[in-house]
């Protein structure tokens, strides 16, 4: 017991700070916001946005397709009632070829233009049940994918008015969403590759640098002796990759990418070398799409 004016002193356990829990929601943005986390919010993202696409505009592409059959049905008729036409047309008295071949070709005409006005405004393929549909699963991947990376093949495009729009949010959104991603994965790249270059090809010059200063008698210090970026000569949080060794890098992804999509797609080297450079520079020029061929 203290004596009277002191100042009591307080226990022991309670001078000392304890670290206050995180709470469960700190917790969870953690992890989101972790490499993992990341990958696996934008993964989600890209596969949800790709789900909404096809239910947005599932009702409008079937409509389409409707359109497309009456369409393919009109172009039937047309043929039959062409065919008949010239039949009986050089049947007639007095027809010369000239005047059938004249006949026929002013026909042929109209078949052409109605057939040029299927194909583009209707997707007209020369059948009456067959359909190339836009919003398969893959397709609306593809689709979302190339809104974050901003790269917009423009294979496909929304048309309704709620597509359109949610296109609006969901590239405000999962846009950012994926250049933060892209930041974390490229700070851990950039500093792997540092690291690399660093232990791998600066380790000759760390090595003659040892070999140089070290005395008479004296014990040469080994490579493996250095704390990593703690070096006495050329410390790893320090060195510069040189812009040849960056370029060798992006040439090194451009052919690797040729060689895959001239696999994959059936393309020439030269064509998928092509569309690599469109895709990794995120221009996007939409000639050349993975899955149309």
């Amino acid at each position: 017991m203290g004596r009277a004016g002191e100042p009591t002193q307080p226990p022991p356990e309670a001078s000392q700070v304890h670290e206050k829990p995180k709470s469960l929601c700190t917790l969870i943005l953690q992890f989101l916001f972790g490499h993992v986390g990341l990958f696996l919010l934008v993964s989600a993202v890209a596969v949800l946005g790709a789900l909404a696409f096809m239910e947005l505009e599932k009702e409008n592409e079937h409509h389409r397709y409707l359109m497309k059959q009456n369409k393919a049905k009109d172009l039937a008729d047309a043929y039959n009632y062409i065919s008949s036409y010239l039949w009986h047309y050089q049947v007639k008295p007095n027809m010369t070829f000239d005047k059938w071949q004249k006949e026929v070709n002013k026909k042929l005409k109209v078949l052409e233009t109605f057939v040029s006005d299927a194909v583009t405004t209707y997707n007209y393929d020369g059948t009456v049940e067959g359909w190339n549909y836009d919003w398969t699963l893959s397709k609306s991947l593809l689709f979302t994918i190339s809104i974050m990376t901003t790269i917009g093949y423009g294979h496909i495009f929304p048309r309704t008015f709620g597509g359109q729009m949610f296109t609006i949010g969901y590239a405000m959104i999962g846009t950012p969403l994926l250049l933060v991603f892209l930041g974390r994965i490229g700070s851990g790249m950039s500093d792997s590759f540092r690291y690399i270059y660093s232990r791998c090809i600066c380790r000759w010059c760390r090595s003659r640098r040892y070999q140089n200063e070290a005395g008479m008698g004296q014990r040469r210090k080994r490579l493996w002796e250095d704390d990593v970026g703690k070096e006495d000569y050329m410390p790893t949080d320090q060195v510069q990759v040189p812009i040849v060794i960056t370029m060798i890098m992006i040439a090194l992804c451009l052919i690797l990418g040729a060689v895959i999509f001239s696999n994959w797609e059936d393309w020439s080297l030269s064509s998928a070398g092509y569309f690599s450079f469109v895709t990794l520079t995120t221009i996007g020029f939409g000639d050349m799409v993975p899955g149309n061929r």
